[in-house]
């Protein structure tokens, strides 16, 4: 074991909160309490400070007039633009990872793909999302622009709350789950049908999300 400095702390810090975002472990518009987090992972409340000023920054997190922070809501135009710009970037990613994916790396997909049907099965919203943020940046970390990535992630900072609006909703998106496809075409090196695919994936989501959701009728982003 090594000693945690305190800029791995902060960074481990960072990390699990932003995985929370993006896995929509947190709602829209919900309060983000820097005391409350700092609890619950077992710090010191400055790094949790420093990671949400960081989430400020990003896009992730807004701030309040009282100084709290809290989740951005998003109005239906937002939410389109980021999940379409979403469906373009991650499917390119996905292009570019298939000449690159190792045997490891398409052993965890086809193991997350077994997870996706069971959760589709047992209409288990929470673990639907995990598994999906853990298949698609499987995908992604094969992909060697670091740039494209980051964008990526950036983007998940603010799509992330707003899936959690599936619940309940998983057997009618069953027909919208093309995963598989990806995953098969990663193995056979076809890059542009495996983009295609992930880019059909979040674009199902959307379309479904936009006609069946309720959305904030003011957009506030920063």
């Amino acid at each position: 074991m090594s000693r945690i400095t305190f800029q791995s702390m902060h960074e481990q810090v960072y990390t699990q909160i932003t995985d929370v975002l993006m896995r929509g472990g947190f709602a829209p518009g919900q309060k983000v309490s820097s005391r409350k987090l700092a609890a619950a992972l077992g710090t010191s409340d400055m790094p949790v400070r420093a990671a949400l000023g960081r989430l400020l920054a990003e896009g992730g997190l807004v701030q309040n007039a009282n100084g709290t922070y809290a989740v951005p809501s998003v109005d239906p135009v937002r939410f389109r633009d980021v999940m379409e710009l979403r469906a373009l970037l991650e499917g390119r990613a996905a292009e570019q990872a298939a000449g690159c994916i190792d045997a490891a790396g398409l052993r965890e997909l086809e193991d997350c793909g077994a997870e996706l049907d069971a959760a589709f099965a047992e209409n288990d919203t929470q673990r639907y999302l995990d598994i999906n943020q853990r298949l698609k940046f499987t995908i992604y970390r094969y992909t060697p622009s670091q740039t494209l990535k980051a964008h990526i992630r950036l983007l998940w900072l603010q799509a992330g709350p707003f899936l959690r609006h599936l619940n309940g909703r998983l057997p009618q998106m069953l027909d919208a789950n093309f995963h598989d496809e990806a995953i098969a075409a990663l193995k056979a090196g076809d890059g542009p049908r495996a983009g295609a695919a992930i880019a059909r994936v979040i674009l199902a989501g959307t379309h479904f999300l936009l006609a069946h959701v309720s959305f904030a009728e003011d957009d506030t982003a920063p």
